[in-house]
């Protein structure tokens, strides 16, 4: 198999570059060995696909990690193809919402739920093939972090608010769609690789149940088993983010302020969109960028195995008085612990 390379740079801007080349371009004895970032996707694919995956297999991770589709774990993208690499025994994949939408800014513009579930997928997969690359015994039933970043983005890029009905419809959506594929995944690999106990296997699929997941996805679990009892996990993933041409954190919001910097303003500047039209979308500033936050969250966690606990970002940090009536709201969507961070 040959590199592929593309004509035009994966890169919108000079500082996703900088991330790539300071966090995931790999050095050999002093000396680069990935040429380009085409080279580091290519070498993270090869290495992915050692648990007798075809090449075919290991075209289509190419082909997601270069559209953006998928960012794998900062620990993999770093070292993995090196003779002393460890492989992590909790290894992420999110999946990058922001790709998924086409013609954006526009009247046109679409999410494509089919590209978004088939890179899902993809990402159960290509975890589940790092944890048999970690052990060697045969117990890979570890939880999976399938996650996200990107969601604001894809929420402004259809022209809604980060703080409207519509726009928590939008990303409920996907939540729910990245849990019915990644749930569907598991079930083929608990078939053609093996499933953790029956006994084990029951809250998964009473989860599964109570989502109102498909029926014949839930009898499929019921014969053969899971293979993983969760999931799903949405948390932090600043460097992966960054590098992903500074698209927005996990759930986060737009960074606020006189100078929008991520990946639907480096977007809407490349098709001579008024920056001004992304400022009407954002959320105000301080209790309502809170409360946006906590109501995306809690649209979306329903669908999500883990807790949707990773720090808030705000402008301000409120009051004790406030930060107890944002814990009880937290608290009430099943978020775990409230965590408030000042945006640096």
């Amino acid at each position: 198999m040959t590199l592929q390379k593309f004509e035009a740079s994966p890169f919108l801007d000079a500082a996703a570059v900088e991330a790539w080349d300071a966090w995931f371009r790999l050095r050999e004895n002093g000396r680069l060995r990935d040429i380009c970032v085409e080279a580091t996707w290519d070498r993270v694919a090869r290495a992915l696909a050692a648990p007798a995956q075809s090449v075919r297999w290991m075209t289509r991770v190419i082909d997601a990690q270069a559209r953006w589709n998928i960012v794998l774990d900062a620990r993999i993208l770093a070292g993995a193809g090196m003779p002393a690499f460890a492989w992590p025994d909790d290894p992420v994949a999110v999946v990058n919402a922001a790709s998924f939408v086409s013609a954006p800014f526009s009247r046109a513009a679409e999410f494509d739920f089919g590209a978004l579930r088939a890179t899902a997928d993809l990402a159960v997969e290509c975890l589940d093939n790092a944890l048999q690359l970690n052990r060697h015994d045969g117990t890979v039933f570890s939880d999976l972090r399938v996650g996200l970043i990107g969601v604001a983005d894809a929420i402004v890029m259809l022209q809604k608010r980060y703080d409207s009905a519509s726009g928590r419809v939008l990303a409920s959506r996907i939540a729910q769609a990245i849990a019915e594929a990644c749930f569907e995944a598991d079930l083929r690999l608990a078939r053609t690789r093996g499933a953790t106990t029956m006994a084990r296997s029951g809250a998964a699929i009473a989860q599964a149940r109570k989502r109102g997941m498909p029926v014949d996805l839930i009898e499929a679990a019921e014969r053969t088993g899971v293979r993983h009892l969760r999931l799903t996990a949405i948390n932090s993933q600043r460097r992966l983010a960054e590098f992903a041409n500074h698209t927005t954190d996990a759930i986060d919001p737009l960074p606020t302020g006189k100078t929008v910097s991520s990946y639907a303003a480096l977007v809407a500047g490349r098709s001579a969109t008024a920056p001004a039209r992304i400022a009407d979308l954002l959320p105000l500033s301080g209790r309502q960028s809170i409360s946006a936050q906590l109501a995306l969250r809690g649209a979306m966690q329903p669908w999500i195995d883990a807790p949707i606990d990773y720090p808030l970002q705000v402008d301000e940090l409120p009051d004790t008085r406030a930060t107890a009536h944002w814990r009880r709201i937290a608290a009430a969507h099943h978020l775990g612990d409230l965590v408030l961070q000042r945006q640096a």
